[in-house]
């Protein structure tokens, strides 16, 4: 039977060939979770204005309300709006 030599430990060391890719790795994940953020705010903003605008009644809404109110109770007296 052959002996085997044991297979040398490998030693990770920082110097300065690894320091750059660690640093562009470090700024490149920095910028992706700022983009992320600033999306998400963007996004957020968004949504608030949506709900917004789907919350608005027109004058139109609001004399189809009136109608239909006026339709669906005759015994109730609705005063006419001014325009």
């Amino acid at each position: 039977m052959p002996e085997t030599t044991p297979h040398p430990e490998k030693k990770i060391a920082i110097g300065k060939e690894t320091l750059m890719p660690i640093s562009m790795v470090i700024a490149i994940c920095g910028g992706v979770v700022w983009i992320s953020t600033q999306l998400n705010n963007i996004n957020y903003k968004l949504d608030v204005l949506e709900s917004k605008l789907q919350d608005q009644w027109t004058t139109r809404d609001m004399e189809n309300w009136g109608l239909r109110l006026k339709m669906e109770n005759p015994e109730i007296i609705i005063p006419e709006l001014e325009n």
